[in-house]
């Protein structure tokens, strides 16, 4: 009777012991993060539209979440601004949504003062068009593109009016959170100076070019703003 009992428990240990290995294999393999997607460059991106790009600092590598919600980011903010233009117009993006480049720089070097002929008095949003300069060369160009840079550097949104957007990885890791609403506002305001708008003037609640960004989407394009856009050539029928 002993041995039997013994062996009764023998076969159970075995047994919780399988289960718990599968179950262990189990999570680790629903916990294992999803490899970045091929991304073929826009060899020639179409006229008049926005340009955008993840930069990757020389001591980091690419992080497929800070990607794919920079990507969404985009495409949400796309529809975002035809909905308040109100005349099915909105801004226009390449196939490749989002393309990706790989630094000259280590992720330092986008926060540090690197000389008054590159850094200016906006460092962050300078280093990061002095960067992006030299990755591209002639083909930067913002007579015929907005560009729109988001880099995993320490740095929040740091843009100005015309030509490029720029976003550090504190504005990625909002993106990349559960609750990115806020921050694809703050992306959305980015991009709005990237067309060339200004911060609201006087100050709002509602205006996505004034504290209505924080809201998102339930912020607005004020009049002047989309009669702005409205007459620049990257606005078009979508």
């Amino acid at each position: 009777m002993r041995k039997m009992q013994v062996s009764v428990c023998a076969i159970i240990f075995l047994i919780g012991t399988v289960t718990l290995l599968f179950s262990c294999k189990k999570n680790h393999d629903e916990y294992k993060p999803e490899p970045l997607p091929v991304i073929n460059p826009t060899v020639n991106p179409i006229p008049y539209s926005v340009v955008a790009y993840l930069i990757t600092p020389t001591d980091k590598t690419i992080n497929p979440d800070y990607y794919r919600a920079a990507k969404k980011a985009l495409v949400t903010l796309q529809g975002w601004y035809k909905a308040q233009m109100g005349n099915n117009k909105t801004f226009i993006l390449n196939p490749v949504v989002l393309d990706t480049l790989t630094a000259l720089h280590n992720s330092t070097w986008f926060t540090d003062h690197n000389g008054d002929s590159i850094s200016g008095t906006n460092r962050f949003y300078n280093n990061t068009k002095y960067e992006l300069k030299q990755l591209l060369g002639s083909k930067f160009d913002t007579s015929l593109y907005a560009y729109y840079a988001f880099v995993d550097a320490d740095f929040y949104n740091t843009t100005v009016p015309r030509g490029l957007g720029v976003e550090g990885s504190n504005s990625l890791s909002g993106l990349a959170s559960s609750h990115p609403e806020a921050w694809i506002g703050d992306a959305g305001h980015a991009m709005g100076h990237a067309f060339g708008l200004v911060d609201g003037v006087p100050q709002n609640e509602d205006g996505i070019m004034s504290k209505g960004w924080s809201k998102y989407p339930n912020c607005v394009l004020k009049p002047e703003e989309k009669d702005s856009l409205n007459a620049i050539p990257y606005f078009q029928l979508q």
